[in-house]
């Protein structure tokens, strides 16, 4: 099973418990923290990461610094993604429920890469498009990639709309070698 489809479960399992609360936001904001702080500080990722140390002493570690201010929902979830060997799978399974909260209020994600720049007034229209096509609140988020040589790539979640021209001459190259 890969790593994402075990975020996804074991997210599901999270926000499941958490929504008997209402604390789903909480629960990913502290996890979000968690992952930030084991990013910026490289003695706790080593540490984390280290199958040599022992789950007691890991588990431990970080409940010296969830104790004072995490939800213990969110104590007990991360002592037993440790116990299970899974505390890899943090960032991701931030990633997931990010997602699924973002989908439970709504809003989406939708990332766009152009060839060149978009102008003010086009980038209005796009968003206003999006909006009425997705029926959901869109986050836009736009990159220009000079690569693409002309057109835009639209990726929402998994899906990937590819209008620009290298895509259209990859597609063609590969009709072609067949």
């Amino acid at each position: 099973m890969s790593a994402n489809e075990l975020a996804k479960r074991y997210g599901q399992a999270l926000l499941t418990q958490a929504e008997g609360q209402s604390i789903q936001r909480q629960v990913t904001d502290e996890l979000k923290a968690l992952v930030a702080l084991i990013k910026r500080d490289p003695l706790l990722k080593d540490c984390l990461a280290n199958p040599t140390i022992p789950v007691v002493a890991k588990q431990a570690i970080l409940g010296q610094i969830m104790a004072p201010i995490f939800n213990p929902l969110t104590k007990d979830f991360v002592g037993l993604l440790v116990r299970n060997r899974r505390e890899a799978l943090l960032e991701d399974l931030v990633k997931v429920l990010e997602a699924r909260l973002d989908e439970d209020a709504g809003r989406v994600e939708v990332m766009v890469e152009s060839a060149l720049p978009m102008a003010d007034a086009d980038r209005t229209d796009f968003l206003r498009r999006l909006t009425q096509w997705l029926n959901k609140k869109v986050e836009l988020k736009i990159a220009v990639v000079p690569e693409l040589l002309a057109g835009i790539t639209i990726r929402i979640g998994d899906r990937l709309i590819d209008g620009s021209c290298r895509g259209q001459l990859t597609r063609m190259r590969q009709v072609l070698m067949v």
